[in-house]
């Protein structure tokens, strides 16, 4: 072995770290943390750790979804929608049918718009911005009409134990969250579908020549997408036992920021679901970190504004070296 493959293999693992654009986020959630417990008071506490959990949870399923939709080079800015109409639908239809009914017909509902924004992208060939920008604005005014502009409200026991109880301690929306995100990240990263995500993610047209199934793998991703987003709508009614027309409207910009801040290339075709928890996270505490500083709401979106572009410089000046 010559001095310089020694020093190759030697800076291997070093150079893959710095690759790891996960691993990032990770690190800055933890300098975040230990910054808010040296700063703040409370959040040492481990029920000021169950509540972030709890909290991220709502963000962070969603944030999945977006998760699988940016990495083939999309975007779903439909899901501030999706997680108001599962959520609205949900308690309209529990409180003439009961809590099961509700939670099949919202699941359903959320679904059949994320094969929508499939459809327009994959067959009328809409920029997918456009596209699920307009099935977005399309539900929230279907929502407006089919509730009068007043969504009830509904105590669902299944989702209210979802979303609040704890397992061995661990805040039961927690636990969900980890499990959907093991089973997108089996979907991204050790099935034939991952491969087709990536491979768009890297270049459609060179995917379209080497047989990637364009529709197929957009429909599969968008509709996972928006029934995650669906999902959190049910955790998120399980939470406050109201609905609300305007309850998702946090989750589209921050939910694309979270996967922006986990690593996952907002151009597609390089990043990892496991970044996105830690964006989530990140997120969720640095909102809660503000608040605790009695920041004004202002304030917060611009720090929240610059550590994302300080974040991106750092990949991209990663990336060039």
């Amino acid at each position: 072995m010559t001095a310089l493959s020694r020093t190759a293999g030697a800076r291997g693992p070093v150079a893959a770290l710095r690759d790891n654009r996960a691993a990032w986020a990770f690190g800055v959630l933890i300098v975040t943390w230990i910054a808010a417990i040296a700063f703040a008071k409370g959040f040492d506490s481990v029920s000021s750790v169950r509540y972030l959990t709890q909290t991220a949870a709502f963000l962070g399923i969603v944030a999945v979804g977006q998760t699988l939709v940016i990495m083939m080079s999309g975007i779903d800015l439909s899901v501030s929608g999706v997680v108001a109409l599962s959520a609205v639908v949900c308690a309209q239809v529990a409180a003439g049918s009961g809590g099961p009914a509700g939670v099949a017909v919202a699941l359903a509902a959320s679904l059949l718009v994320g094969l929508a924004n499939a459809a327009g992208v994959t067959w009328l060939r809409v920029p997918p911005m456009v596209m699920t920008l307009a099935t977005g604005t399309i539900v929230a005014g279907a929502l407006l009409v089919y509730t009068n502009g007043s969504p009830k409200s509904a105590k669902v026991p299944m989702l209210a134990s979802l979303a609040n109880d704890r397992v061995a301690g661990v805040p039961l929306a927690f636990v969900l969250w980890l499990g959907l995100t093991a089973v997108a990240a089996w979907l991204l990263h050790a099935s034939r579908a991952g491969r087709w995500v990536f491979a768009l993610g890297n270049g459609e047209r060179a995917s379209r020549a080497s047989g990637v199934p364009l529709a197929r793998t957009a429909f599969i991703a968008y509709g996972a997408c928006a029934l995650l987003a669906g999902v959190s709508g049910l955790v998120l009614l399980g939470f406050t036992s109201t609905s609300s027309l305007t309850m998702g409207n946090p989750y589209q910009l921050l939910s694309i920021a979270s996967v922006v801040l986990g690593g996952t290339s907002i151009l597609g075709g390089r990043g990892h679901v496991l970044g996105t928890v830690a964006g989530a996270l990140l997120l969720t505490l640095l909102t809660a970190l503000l608040a605790a500083w009695n920041v004004s709401e202002g304030v917060r979106q611009i720090v929240l504004g610059l550590l994302i572009i300080a974040l991106l410089l750092a990949y991209a000046r990663e990336r060039r070296s």
